[in-house]
């Protein structure tokens, strides 16, 4: 069967799209089953929808919506899919856990929970024989006005996942400047993560399971990003890149002995790593890794069911810093009953860390994780029924609702001065020793040019606007700066 697949669009502009992971490790199996197969990624390309259709002419189309950002696109292609009378399947983390709101929409047909590969590849086999969807596993549909959920899909071996073909699409297009590089590429080792935290998706949809795929697997896909289109980094987009020392042990060794030409980075727990695993790190190529803190109050740590060791990860960030890596550390601002207290040891621990980057983000409620739970049960929610309802609880990139007992416009001076000092902060462990977030964030605008149409002028507006807003709120609000004790940070 001929198939398209689609990566939605969205109006998310803080960070560069990345190139479509899930999409790719589809495509690439429906290939290697006698499949035709496009991928038609609305983030990079500005063609048509209807000319995409009219060229490929496809039996089914398939649709990765990735985030509520990118749902309204998601339906916008779904409704001209449907048009031509053609099968419309959603898959992504958003249809996943919320499929009843996907299906509430006349223009989808059916959608993947979970993993995609081999769902997708069953249903393309149901298709083609017009047989029950109900034979299907790991799938959710609509029959007679009803909702069908089908027998869940069991995780499979990562050995059982393609290499992926990176020909589908333009990998150039996705290239990201990083610290010590400038044409950084994503790439996954593993899927899922042990951890238990409560504002996560992970314990739903990832089962708490770690899956590393085979290393040479990971080496060969690398390899042909360096060698054939010119990456120099590679970013292992893992929700968590090691869980042990033994394995990290073997993935450095591995990486290192493939002696190619690259940096890379990852996402790692701040409280599990010794200076001699970082050491390790750094010589097989590391030179950068995104912590997730998530809050600097103890009692918090315990309430999130994160556990880190606050002290240890202090303790992570001096030896990052004497070993070479660029350290990136993550904070949540405005969970479910943050006092203005816990709010203040938080930026206290973020301001005294010695991490390079520091982030911090609006806290956003996520489908099925145990903190939307606790909001649903304690009535601080109600269950939201359509698209709309999602969206004003928003993401984490959204200013969001309002849980904490901090005002809502301490919270967003808070973000903001954090995003102004990540602007105005000299990078010593980068090649160029200059402003280099700002500067990527000013390439980043830029590249949102690529697809020369009318979105790309309202992706450039909304990014203007943006950082106006950062200007705005890190700078004219002193009495709040001095509260939080950030009064005079984020200066050269």
């Amino acid at each position: 069967m001929k198939v398209l697949l689609i990566n939605a669009g969205s109006y998310y502009v803080m960070q560069k799209t990345v190139i479509p992971l899930g999409l790719l490790s589809i495509a690439t199996l429906l290939k290697e089953n006698s499949h035709e197969v496009k991928i038609y990624d609305r983030t990079v390309q500005g063609v048509k929808v209807d000319k995409v259709l009219d060229d490929f002419k496809p039996d089914v189309v398939g649709i990765s919506v990735l985030t509520f950002g990118s749902f309204r696109d998601g339906i916008k292609v779904s409704k001209k899919v449907k048009k031509r009378g053609l099968p419309v399947v959603w898959g992504g983390q958003v249809p996943s856990l919320v499929p009843e709101i996907v299906l509430s929409e006349d223009s989808v047909d059916c959608l993947v929970i979970g993993d995609g590969e081999f769902a997708m590849l069953d249903l393309l086999d149901a298709f083609g024989r017009k047989s029950p969807l109900s034979h299907v596993e790991g799938i959710a549909y609509r029959q007679n006005g009803e909702i069908v959920y089908t027998e869940p899909r069991e995780f499979k071996d990562l050995s059982e996942f393609p290499i992926i073909d990176w020909s589908f699409v333009d990998p150039t297009k996705y290239f990201i400047p990083n610290v010590s590089c400038e044409k950084v590429l994503h790439v996954y080792a593993s899927k899922g993560c042990p951890g238990q935290c409560t504002y996560c998706y992970n314990t739903c949809f990832n089962k708490r399971e770690w899956r590393p795929r085979p290393l040479d697997y990971v080496v060969d896909e690398v390899k042909r990003l360096v060698l054939d289109y010119g990456a120099d980094g590679i970013y292992f987009a893992d929700d968590l890149m090691s869980p042990n020392k033994k394995y990290l042990e073997k993935f450095c060794a591995v990486i290192k002995d493939s002696n190619l030409p690259l940096y890379w980075g990852c996402n790692m727990r701040a409280d599990t790593l010794s200076r001699e695993e970082l050491q390790l790190m750094y010589d097989s190529g590391c030179r950068w890794i995104f912590f997730g803190i998530e809050s600097g109050y103890e009692a918090r740590q315990k309430s999130i069911k994160k556990y880190l060791n606050l002290k240890k990860a202090q303790e992570t960030m001096v030896w990052c810093n004497e070993i070479g890596i660029v350290s990136t550390t993550s904070f949540i601002v405005g969970y479910p009953d943050e006092t203005v207290e816990e709010l203040r040891e938080t930026v206290k621990y973020m301001l005294e860390l010695s991490s390079d980057v520091k982030v911090g983000s609006n806290y956003g409620v996520i489908p099925k994780s145990e903190m939307y739970d606790y909001l649903l049960e304690t009535g601080k929610i109600d269950k939201p029924q359509t698209l709309k309802e999602w969206e004003k609880l928003a993401g984490m990139d959204k200013k969001g609702k309002h849980f904490s007992l901090a005002t809502p416009l301490e919270k967003r001076v808070i973000v903001n001065r954090f995003l102004y000092m990540i602007m105005a902060t000299k990078t010593k462990k980068a090649d160029k020793h200059s402003h280099f977030w700002a500067r990527r964030l000013v390439k980043q605008t830029l590249d949102l040019s690529v697809t020369k149409n009318l979105k790309s002028l309202v992706l450039i507006s909304i990014s203007a606007k943006q950082f106006l807003e950062i200007m705005f709120f890190s700078q004219m609000f002193p009495g709040i700066l001095k509260k939080y004790g950030l009064k005079g940070k984020g200066k050269n």
